[in-house]
């Protein structure tokens, strides 16, 4: 039974409590005789707590991680302790020059320095990326990976990280330290199927059938160009997915001015036009190993040239350039390997996916949830777990009954 009063022990170092569910946690991910450990539980169990005791208790060199850069960039204002993405760790795209960017520097030929590894978000790391983690580690190394196995799996399958929970020692966390959190009360219980009842924090509304953006206009302000404040939506494609949405909000919250149109063809054959304003709320959609860029970050439109193409796109504080064509040289066989249009891999984030969404945090989330084939309780769950301090959720026909299945 999960405790149901206070917790009563507490920290060597500092006067923290834990319960013993809790100090079970951090005994047995601290134990470095143990090299495999996965420690899991729902929104408001104290997951970032224990993570945080455990690198403190951990001899050695200790890196902590995550699968994106807002993930990495969560994890440690909430610890303190200094993260990075699962992908610098393995130094993938700082390999030397004769070697494939694609590869990562560290891999069992090249054992990563650290002693210990902590790995955040671990539900978002897919097959290929954890195999080279393992085999990047030193023998005498210990991995730590910490997550939600509630969450959404990796876009490409089954999460790796629920096997591990079953045939590696683990920590399951029960207790909600969270209970007067109207988000965390209504995550909890999406995730056991029941319906989640209003509360000051989190509110359901059903505007009728084609009332979802009339709907939607009397919740987005201007602060949803910023990071505060953020639309998401289970899909990309249809009358409420992010494409048509994110149309939508850019018309509303930021209309008029020079505009850059690129015209790509998409994975159906068919053209699709983008258009970028300047100050337009943007994301990187795929790992870009020449431009450092990471699938998942969000930037904002500095600048264009609407005769070269080129763009400024200012990303974790940084202004980053994009060029309209970047080639790959093979010096050895003296061609290109291959060239290609970065900008293809930009998209508005005014609204993004669920998918896209999972590893951050926003103060305010606003949910646009149609009736599709990928709305779920998972997708229900990550969706509303991605706010901090208030959800509203808009339902389309069918969208409740979709967003509660299992």
């Amino acid at each position: 039974m999960p405790p149901t009063s206070p917790p009563a022990t507490q920290s060597k170092d500092f006067p923290m409590q834990f319960s013993e569910e809790q100090e079970a946690a951090i005994d047995l991910a601290s134990d470095r005789s143990k090299k495999l450990v996965g420690v899991t539980g729902e929104a408001g169990t104290g997951k970032t707590t224990i993570l945080k005791e455990v690198e403190r208790n951990l001899e050695g060199d200790t890196c902590l991680c995550a699968p994106t850069g807002r993930a990495a960039k969560r994890i440690q204002e909430a610890t303190g302790v200094r993260a990075m993405t699962i992908h610098r760790m393995l130094k993938i795209g700082m390999p030397d020059e004769d070697d494939d960017p694609s590869l990562p520097a560290y891999d069992k030929f090249n054992k990563m320095p650290y002693d210990n590894i902590l790995v955040d978000e671990s539900s978002m790391v897919a097959d290929d990326l954890y195999r080279m983690i393992i085999d990047a580690m030193k023998a005498s190394a210990c991995v730590r990976f910490f997550g939600d196995a509630n969450q959404l799996p990796p876009v490409t399958g089954v999460s790796p990280f629920l096997a591990l929970l079953e045939k590696w020692p683990s920590a399951i966390l029960t207790h909600n330290y969270r209970s007067d959190d109207g988000v965390v009360s209504a995550a909890r219980s999406i995730i056991r199927g029941r319906t989640p009842q209003a509360n000051g924090q989190f509110q359901m509304i059903n505007p009728g059938t084609g009332n979802l953006l009339p709907a939607a206009d009397k919740f987005i302000d201007d602060t949803f160009r910023g990071m505060n404040s953020q639309i998401i939506i289970p899909t990309k494609k249809g009358k409420y997915g992010t494409f048509a949405v994110n149309r939508w909000v850019q018309n509303k919250l930021n209309p008029s001015g020079k505009s850059l149109r690129l015209k790509y063809k998409n994975q159906y054959d068919e053209v699709e036009e983008f258009v970028y304003r300047i100050g337009d709320k943007v994301i990187w959609t795929k790992n870009d190993y020449q431009l450092r860029l990471m699938n998942g970050e969000i930037g904002w439109v500095v600048d264009f040239d609407t005769d070269s193409g080129e763009m400024v796109i200012n990303f974790s504080g940084k202004d980053r350039l994009i060029p309209p064509l970047l080639e790959q040289f093979d010096a050895k066989r003296g061609r290109n390997i291959f060239s290609y249009d970065p900008r293809k891999n930009l998209d508005l984030a005014y609204a993004i996916t669920t998918h896209k969404a999972q590893g951050s945090e926003f103060k305010t989330v606003l949910l646009l949830l149609n009736r599709s084939y990928v709305l779920n309780r998972a997708n229900f769950y990550t969706a509303v777990t991605r706010a901090k301090d208030n959800v509203t959720c808009l339902f389309g026909p069918g969208g409740l009954h979709a967003a509660m299945s299992k």
